[in-house]
């Protein structure tokens, strides 16, 4: 156990300190407030203030874990071990930044209470945010901000054990749309028809006739493949559905088919699952009550877990709307035209409502990828995203953290758009599972 001697225990010191301390270093600890028992405490001691007391570890603490206002803040860029740091200090301490108020900022995504310009889908714009602006959006360097508290800590205090996190690997697939041809309406079947022929899309035609009259499979229905690449490689991914009514924004097919209940029953049986709310409940969240029910029903798994479709988010309301829905975990904080870390960690964590300036009960559970971000908005090739991947892979395993990656069925089709795909896809998994 350390003692950490404050001014005052705020939320969100005591937030950032049970992430950092408790959570990643896996160690305990006491805050006080008293300077007597600071200096008669005769264990591991740290003190996290304005002013050094003595010879004692000394962090210089920024004022933003003892506010309880939202404002623009000056970041104060800095380096420590090759890392980049938040929040300068002024003073001489034995670190040359705040990791606290750093880590805090960073997790808690405080630049999103901000006034920002959305993207197209009301999202948060990465290149905006202070990690692309100096370049450390693909570090966690979050979970660098804890290995530089265990060594300044271990190299005081040597007695004290920390646990080892051990690196893990999650799968997940978003379905969207679990059939192409397959199990759609008739008026959306000859919708795409007469789109097809006012382009002159006659592959596309072919291609449709073949798989209804059952010559071939349909593109999208890779469930068979997915199963045997988890068998394979011993992973067991999170699959999460969209159970919407259809809209321009919100393609799936119907939630309430024969075939596609039976596929959401055989892949509840074997895996975890979720719901992906829809587009629509971002602006409506009532709607996400009667999504989240059908799952419910038709899986008959009670539903905890969530992603949002097109991961659309807004601090802290969406947030809020799944605690009062009763998910217990979500997926979707991640970037989606970039790799690497929108809260600058490779680690499940607590959301903060900063507004409220209190923990909540809900697990966020960062992804650092996603297959659409390599093709769509990167538009590598397969082997080119391969090492994209594997850099990514990496940088989590250094920090020893959890790695999240976010695949969609189709990934797997043979055919075009993700022809090529496959070989690369499992050759990241076995990488990456290691």
């Amino acid at each position: 156990m350390i003692l950490i001697y404050t001014i005052k225990v705020t939320p969100r010191l005591q937030y950032i300190a049970d992430l950092l301390l408790r959570e990643l270093l896996e160690i305990d600890f006491e805050f006080t407030t008293s300077t007597d028992r600071f200096y008669q405490y005769q264990g591991p001691k740290l003190n996290y203030s304005k002013d050094r007391l003595g010879s004692e570890l000394f962090i210089a603490a920024h004022p933003i874990l003892f506010e309880n206002d939202i404002k623009t803040q000056r970041t104060e860029y800095g380096e420590f071990e090759g890392i980049v740091t938040l929040f300068t200090s002024k003073k001489e301490a034995d670190l040359p930044y705040d990791p606290f108020a750093a880590a805090f900022f960073l997790v808690s995504r405080y630049e999103e209470y901000l006034p920002f310009k959305e993207d197209n889908y009301g999202r948060f714009r990465i290149e905006k945010g202070v990690a692309y602006f100096k370049a450390f959006h693909q570090k966690p360097v979050v979970n660098h901000y804890a290995i530089h508290l265990k060594n300044l800590i271990k190299n005081r205090f040597p007695e004290i054990v920390f646990s080892s996190k051990e690196y893990q690997f999650i799968l997940t697939y978003d379905i969207d749309q679990a059939y192409k041809f397959s199990e759609l309406p008739w008026y959306r079947a000859y919708g795409g028809i007469l789109k097809a022929i006012f382009r002159r899309d006659w592959n596309y035609l072919k291609e449709r006739k073949r798989i209804l009259a059952g010559e071939e499979k349909d593109p999208y229905d890779t469930f068979e493949d997915q199963y045997r690449i988890s068998i394979k490689h011993r992973i067991y991914p999170i699959y999460f559905f969209l159970m919407a009514n259809h809209s321009s924004m919100d393609k799936n097919n119907p939630w309430n088919s024969k075939q596609m209940r039976k596929t959401i029953k055989n892949i509840a049986d074997k895996f975890l699952i979720g719901i992906h709310p829809s587009f629509k409940s971002f602006e409506k969240p009532v709607k996400l009550e009667a999504e989240i029910a059908r799952l419910n029903s038709i899986s008959g798994k009670q539903i905890i877990r969530s992603r949002q479709h097109f991961l659309r988010l807004e601090f802290p309301y969406t947030y809020r709307n799944l605690v009062e829905m009763g998910i217990q975990e979500d997926y979707s904080l991640g970037n989606p035209n970039v790799i690497g870390f929108r809260a600058s960690i490779a680690s499940p964590f607590y959301f903060y409502d900063l507004t409220r300036d209190d923990t909540t009960t809900l697990r966020i559970f960062p992804f650092a990828a996603m297959d659409s971000t390599l093709y769509y908005y990167l538009k590598v090739t397969p082997e080119s995203a391969l090492e994209e991947l594997k850099l990514i892979t990496d940088e989590i395993k250094k920090v020893q953290g959890t790695f999240i990656f976010i695949a969609h069925n189709d990934l797997i089709s043979k055919k075009s758009p993700w022809k090529g795909w496959n070989n690369c896809f499992e050759e990241f998994i076995e990488y990456a599972k290691e």
